[in-house]
């Protein structure tokens, strides 16, 4: 049984009554008992009861569409290191709000990054409202709050808000799966929230505030280009001007196969070449194969220019001697990277497919019809048609694992 504090008169303090519901809000202090033995917490407002369940988690989940500007307050004098905190907010593409969120977003990351030692998860839902927090230890969540409360001084502590806690796991569960699964991006790198910030402060250099603020400064043009979808998003659009690259992955003595059940479901990959992938570009779209599989794997959106591992690397690890030469490209088909070997998409029957619609349109844009002849010549990469390209683009993106 939850326990629930009604205020008594004007004194300030709360009588305890038994029920299934704990509230907490900014005016009246209570009390919240926790499950595995760890104790109760005392709480005076939201402010006090999070941060004191971020010091008792090892992972939690923040959801507020709103954010500090600058997040010290919010942890100043906690000990937080090796917490697994996550965030997911949005970032509007108009309006005042996309003056403000990049520089709240890499607050957040930053001052998580210095608390804890790694830089959280970021993710963004464009229609978000909700505000959620959900705390977890040893893999499973044991206390959260679904709140009118934003993740912000006036929200935490000053406003007159009021939150529901929760402590069923099964419930909290449900809370992290309902956030998760309608998000637009996933894993907002330092460098992609760098980009969002100086797109506003290169628009702030050229046009003084006062003027019209409901311009759009390019944010989802950004997070369309440099961030990755969620698997749920397959709205992202590739630039008109994206070329279409098959990337081969996997060597003869180390094939990728369907039966090793390998994901690659990373958000946010580096893609090695032997060879510099200098005709590459940002936004170009690069349709991963498997050596040995003969299939596809995910597809990604180049992200960065090549780059090339240091001396140090390459002596280190005999993989980056031999493919010294890396981009980072953002994968867009996580669906399909987390099941793909439930049922392959298998190179020779997508080719015979595109040609018997096809039949006078080339695979590569050297003229080639082969991709195996194509692979079989020993590059990591090669160019082929816009057709192509966009063919084995909607193939994966129709991708369903048999049920």
């Amino acid at each position: 049984m939850d326990l629930y504090f009604v205020p008594l008169g004007g004194n300030g303090f709360a009588r305890i009554m038994e029920t299934d519901s704990l509230f907490v809000s900014n005016s009246s202090p209570g009390v919240l008992k926790l499950s595995r033995n760890l104790g109760s917490i005392e709480f005076t407002n939201h402010m006090s009861l999070v941060q004191q369940l971020l010091t008792t988690c090892e992972a939690c989940l923040l959801v507020s569409p709103f954010l500090y500007r600058e997040f010290g307050p919010l942890i100043d004098g906690l000990r937080l290191t090796d917490r697994r905190i996550s965030l997911i907010s949005s970032c509007a593409p108009r309006g005042e709000d996309q003056f403000e969120k990049p520089f709240a977003l890499r607050s957040f990351g930053r001052t998580i990054k210095q608390a804890t030692g790694a830089w959280p998860e970021i993710s963004i839902n464009q229609a978000l409202h909700s505000k959620i927090y959900v705390f977890s230890r040893e893999g499973a969540p044991f206390a959260g709050v679904v709140t009118s409360a934003n993740l912000t001084e006036a929200g935490l502590v000053r406003n007159h808000e009021t939150g529901l806690v929760v402590t069923h796991e099964g419930q909290l569960g449900q809370l992290i799966t309902l956030a998760k699964s309608r998000v637009d991006y996933v894993n907002l790198t330092e460098d992609q929230i760098d980009r969002l910030c100086d797109a506003v402060e290169a628009y702030e250099r050229r046009y003084p505030r006062g003027q019209d603020r409901d311009f759009d400064v390019g944010l989802k043009n950004i997070l369309n280009t440099y961030s990755t979808p969620s698997a749920e998003n397959r709205d992202v659009i590739l630039s008109p001007h994206a070329r279409y690259y098959i990337k081969v992955s996997g060597v003869k003595d180390r094939p990728i196969l369907p039966g090793s059940r390998r994901l690659f479901a990373e958000p946010r990959s580096e893609l090695d070449f032997a060879k510099s992938p200098d005709k590459i570009r940002i936004g170009d779209c690069l349709l991963e194969v498997a050596v040995g599989g003969r299939c596809f794997l995910p597809y990604y959106a180049c992200a960065s220019a090549p780059r090339v591992r240091s001396a140090e690397e390459q002596a280190g690890d005999p993989d980056f001697k031999r493919w010294p030469y890396y981009v980072y490209a953002n994968n867009l088909a996580l669906h399909y990277g987390a099941a793909w070997f439930e049922a392959p998409i298998y190179f020779d029957s997508v080719v015979a497919e595109f040609k018997s619609h096809h039949p006078n349109v080339p695979l590569t844009t050297a003229g080639g019809d082969n991709l195996v002849g194509a692979m079989q010549w020993g590059s990591s990469y090669f160019q082929v048609t816009p057709e192509f390209g966009r063919f084995v683009r909607a193939k994966i993106d129709a991708f369903k694992p048999p049920s």
